[in-house]
């Protein structure tokens, strides 16, 4: 195969079943089937994977060391913290550069076929929570089924406008045009379909899934919200120069005044 790695099991199977979602096919849905995001074909999954590929060798992004130097993994050391990582194949998308999807070459934490979300808005890497081993894709599809029987934090419909994006495939859209006339996928303002509401109403659905995860992870006690270091106000000393002084010289001032007969 292409990419030089096996597929997961779980994602095999899956994909034996259900080969993505055409959502431009008027025989199918008009939006994307994860709360508007679309399941890649498998064909698509390749282009996607392979645009990245050129993202590898870029010295703006893939290969800029102080842009790798900042990117992070939750929980610590389960993702490898890269830009771009030809072990990370996309599954879902957003179609604005971001996406669900496995890792095949995790970091020394984490396992191989871990469900993850990342991309170009992403510089920190999540492992979704129940998305966990080379299971990960099954038992996060079952949580994802499980939600929706429960009826909760979810509505039909449309809803209260968003912001549009590129809605093409590329390295060109993705890098230099990221806000074309397109509509994003996952986005509120599209027709029927289903739509997040409660806490994460109106937000991006892959940043609403890794925050949701983050929490879940916290709980876990595998990841420490990081606090911001406090900023040192410097101490106001007040010097010898100051308290031993010697006392200010007394000045007459004249008063002007009536004269007095």
């Amino acid at each position: 195969m292409e990419l030089g790695l096996p597929l997961p099991s779980a994602v095999r199977d899956s994909y034996l079943i259900c080969d993505g979602q055409e959502v431009e096919s008027s025989a199918g849905c008009s939006d994307g089937l994860f709360f508007g995001l679309t399941l890649l074909p498998l064909e698509d999954v390749l282009e996607e994977w392979r645009f990245w590929r050129e993202v590898d060798e870029d010295p703006a992004t893939g290969a800029n060391e102080r842009l790798r130097a900042i990117m992070k993994s939750i929980p610590d050391g389960y993702i490898r913290k890269e830009y771009s990582c030809r072990g990370w194949l996309p599954l879902v998308t957003d179609r604005a550069g971001n996406y669900l999807g496995v890792d095949l070459h995790p970091g020394d934490g984490g396992t191989y076929g871990q469900v993850i979300v990342f991309g170009r808005d992403f510089d920190t890497k999540v492992v979704l929570w129940r998305g966990e081993g080379e299971g990960g894709w099954g038992r996060w599809l079952a949580g994802f089924v499980d939600e929706l029987e429960n009826g909760e934090g979810y509505e039909l419909g449309g809803g209260d406008g968003s912001s549009g994006s590129e809605d093409d495939v590329g390295y060109e859209g993705y890098f230099y045009s990221p806000s074309g006339g397109g509509a994003r996928d996952g986005a509120e303002g599209g027709s029927g379909g289903l739509r997040l509401t409660g806490e994460y109403k109106g937000w991006n659905v892959l940043e609403a899934w890794a925050d949701r995860s983050v929490k879940k992870w916290i709980e876990a006690g595998l990841y420490k919200e990081e606090q911001p270091e406090p900023v040192p106000h410097p101490e106001i000393e007040i010097t010898d120069a100051v308290t031993n002084s010697a006392p200010a010289v007394e000045v007459p001032i004249p008063v002007l005044g009536s004269e007095i007969d």
